[in-house]
């Protein structure tokens, strides 16, 4: 049986101004799911609801049939890991100590020799290996986004949730971190990833939801729902754009 995440009615209200209305989305495990969307249009805001780092106004989100939210914050984040867009450290930890605090979930000590292999493993799947001796505040924005999705992986979660993942990352790179992430998708993880990138979301996502002014405008399969119509009203174009990732294929 596949493993299920629900959004229902998901609203959030900040200061009185509405950022996200009457949400409702089901995510299945061993499929990528997509949130696309202009700047502004609620995307974050989605992913730190489902996550529970903020609290929606009203709705609620399920996991397998029970209330996810209501669990203590150490339980949701074994279920949940979330890699932002902007990751800012507020303190200079060596990029080995931040991929082990993806531990913390199971261990409060969060680091214990134990647990090296993990680290190794998951900084070489996102070529970082060699960037764990330097500090995460000495790296550029490519290289530290590929350092907090190396956390999440070794978070071991069956939900991962991704922020713009491939922002600022050249070609090569974005190539691998989506191959990478069709991978945890055959190994049955539930995958949401925000992205503005249409031709990208249309090759790698089997399934994508439209946001646009905190409400969502469309859901199901990626090419039914790119009329001219929705493209013209959500993305300001009159077709699905072309992007150079689109054409290039990683040799591995």
């Amino acid at each position: 049986m596949a493993q299920k995440l629900i959004a229902s009615n998901l609203s959030y209200a900040l200061n009185k101004k509405s950022l996200l209305k009457d949400i409702s989305l089901e995510f299945e495990g061993g499929r990528l799911h997509g949130i696309l969307g202009p700047n502004g249009a609620g995307k974050s805001t989605l992913l730190k609801l489902i996550s529970g780092i903020w609290k929606p106004t009203q709705g609620s989100v399920s996991w397998n049939g029970t209330a996810l939210l209501d669990k203590e914050r150490q339980a949701i984040s074994r279920i949940i890991s979330l890699v932002p867009q902007h990751p800012q450290p507020s303190f200079d930890f060596l990029v080995e100590d931040v991929v082990a605090m993806g531990r913390y979930a199971y261990d409060r000590s969060y680091w214990n020799a134990a647990e090296a292999p993990m680290v190794h493993q998951a900084l070489t799947t996102v070529d970082a290996w060699h960037l764990r001796r330097r500090c995460v505040n000495q790296l550029s924005y490519g290289e530290r986004q590929r350092v907090y999705i190396a956390r999440a992986l070794v978070t071991e979660s069956p939900i991962l949730l991704l922020d713009e993942p491939t922002a600022s990352l050249d070609i090569q790179h974005q190539l691998e971190i989506w191959q990478l992430l069709e991978q945890f998708v055959k190994n049955g993880k539930i995958v949401i990833v925000t992205t503005h990138d249409l031709a990208i979301a249309e090759r790698y996502c089997h399934h994508v939801a439209v946001l646009h002014h905190g409400q969502c405008v469309g859901n199901g399969n990626f090419n039914s729902l790119m009329t001219p119509n929705l493209l013209q009203e959500v993305f300001g174009v009159v077709e699905k754009p072309m992007t150079s990732s689109k054409n290039y294929t990683l040799s591995l």
